[in-house]
């Protein structure tokens, strides 16, 4: 087994890094288990944390120009404020990315688990597949419910507005469901951790992710806490 980040691979297993971001998706969605025990030995066909990272990217930059184009929207131009607000996505998407998987792999190590730190990084990109749909479903809301929309007429006797409120409701907490199950997966699978173990990682990790909300929501990062 060689050092690199293409151990136990096969040329013909070692794909290009959009392959690989597809790979990541794809088996997230699919067959998670299989994914991240693939992920926990680092052998075969196994994205790569620079996978990993590229996904986040992608994922920041589409938040970011979405932001940047508000105002085009709403019928004004680029500004500069909203143009630079793209940099600071990335700046803010990532740091939160690598924060978060250090904090977890801390976490796993503090109470005897295993696993290396690419793979938690790879593990943790993997749950922002869930976090990519939860907003995939806020900007559609967002673009079927803007000023002018038909849909927000017809939504604005109060009944329509209410089922849509309960429909997103019931999507977002499958959405941070199927998130928890990947973090789950990240500590039982790639952490090694027991039962009792993953209850005390979570006990630690809540109010660590409570607290990043509270902070998002109080200084304006998000109007909503993100999933």
């Amino acid at each position: 087994m060689s050092g690199d980040g293409n151990r136990d691979r096969n040329p013909a297993e070692v794909r290009s890094l959009p392959g690989e971001v597809w790979s990541l998706i794809a088996g997230t969605v699919r067959h998670p288990v299989e994914t991240y025990e693939g992920i926990a030995r680092g052998e075969g066909a196994v994205p790569r944390p620079e996978a990993g990272l590229a996904f986040v990217g992608l994922l920041a930059t589409a938040g970011g120009l979405w932001t940047a184009l508000a105002p085009s929207r709403l019928g004004g131009g680029l500004v500069p404020a909203s143009a630079a607000f793209l940099v600071v996505a990335l700046a803010m998407v990532f740091g939160v990315y690598l924060a978060a998987s250090t904090v977890i792999w801390l976490v796993m190590h503090i109470l005897g688990g295993r696993g290396c730190f690419g793979a938690v990084l790879t593990a943790w990109a993997a749950s922002y597949v869930p976090t990519a749909v939860w907003f995939g479903g806020l900007l559609l809301a967002h673009v079927v419910f803007a000023p002018g929309s038909p849909f927000k007429a017809a939504a604005s006797g109060g009944s329509g507005y209410l089922a849509f409120q309960i429909v997103f409701l019931v999507f977002s907490i499958a959405v941070f469901l199927w998130k928890a199950l990947l973090l789950y997966l990240t500590l039982r699978v790639v952490g090694g951790l027991d039962f009792r173990r993953i209850v005390a990682a979570a006990l630690i990790l809540a109010p660590v992710a409570l607290g990043y909300w509270a902070l998002g929501l109080h200084f304006g990062w998000f109007k909503v806490p993100a999933i």
